[in-house]
């Protein structure tokens, strides 16, 4: 499926492809929930379908698409990690691109595509990098990424980047309720303007676990009891939660310097921001937030999740009492 809002991209590359000009790589990046892996499946399909319609759509019907939907398209190569934390390896990425030298079997391109491709260690990108270098004819890489800087300068500088950001906010929630989402606006700013991020949040309940991240902190400041809270934090995606305790954090501080509530990330919760932003210092919020940082960037590192929100919790209520 093409988005809306991924019109122009399919556009220039389909007139590169009829000119003859597609690169032998791509990198797609953006943030996440932009559809790029989507995007990437789609345009390997309409490359090896047998039968485009005039917008160069694949058709679904032809042998070529019956055995993509069957995912045993001997010429489309897929690698992503086995998990978003885990590393894409060395031994997966030596065999994709022993796999890309071989002929077509069907005498057209060859494609392959890198989900995740910023997960690749270092020893795999370098495997990745002859590849690069010296590509095989009717081949194409696409490496998708939502964290480009990771990749290194020599990948990154032997790709055609192509860029996905997110649509306006009145487009994504045009198409937030056309797929029957209800209260679109939050899911939108709790995934930083990303439609198909929140279309995800809502369908894991992403707005229940929110609000089990604001009790935690109302209730930590009044005194009440914190293991039992995060114990039920514990048992949430951790990386979301560490994200909007951010986005809380700078919205008290956005409401302290006097910034209107429609701008904040959890502008629903704006009666408990006012309440929590006259009770903590500004002083109080930077120090809180450099502790977050300093755990948000070791989330790679594998962490006791109970013991991390307790610590957090307790550092909350050292600093703010309702």
């Amino acid at each position: 499926m093409i988005y809306p809002w991924q019109q122009s991209q399919w556009q220039s590359l389909q007139s590169l492809y009829k000119q003859g000009r597609l690169p032998h790589a791509l990198l797609f990046k953006g943030i996440k929930g932009t559809g790029k892996y989507d995007f990437a499946c789609h345009l390997s399909h309409s490359l090896l379908c047998n039968q485009l319609d005039a917008q160069g759509q694949a058709c679904g019907t032809c042998s070529a698409c019956q055995l993509i939907e069957a995912g045993t398209h001997p010429d489309l190569l897929l690698l992503e990690p086995e998990a978003p934390d885990k590393a894409i390896k060395v031994d997966d990425v030596r065999e994709l691109c022993h796999e890309m030298q071989l002929t077509s079997q069907y005498g057209g391109i060859k494609v392959a595509i890198i989900n995740l491709a910023d997960n690749m260690n270092v020893n795999a990108a370098n495997s990745l990098l002859k590849t690069l270098e010296e590509p095989t004819a009717d081949s194409l890489l696409i490496l998708v990424s939502s964290k480009p800087h990771r990749l290194p300068v020599t990948i990154r500088s032997r790709c055609q980047s192509i860029s996905f950001a997110s649509p306006d906010s009145r487009a994504s929630l045009d198409w937030l309720k056309s797929q029957g989402l209800n209260n679109p606006q939050l899911y939108l700013n709790l995934s930083y303007g990303s439609p198909l991020a929140a279309l995800q949040l809502s369908e894991n309940d992403g707005a229940e676990q929110r609000n089990t991240l604001i009790n935690a902190l109302i209730d930590s400041a009044t005194n009440k009891p914190i293991v039992e809270h995060a114990e039920q934090l514990s048992k949430i995606h951790n990386e979301n939660l560490l994200n909007w305790l951010y986005d809380w954090l700078t919205d008290l501080i956005h409401i302290q310097q006097g910034s209107e509530l429609e701008t904040l990330v959890h502008a629903d919760k704006s009666k408990e921001l006012n309440l929590i932003a006259g009770k903590i210092s500004l002083k109080g919020l930077y120090l809180y937030m450099d502790q977050l940082n300093l755990i948000r960037r070791a989330q790679s590192i594998p962490m006791n999740a109970q013991l991390l929100w307790e610590d957090l919790l307790i550092s909350w209520h050292q600093h703010i009492k309702l």
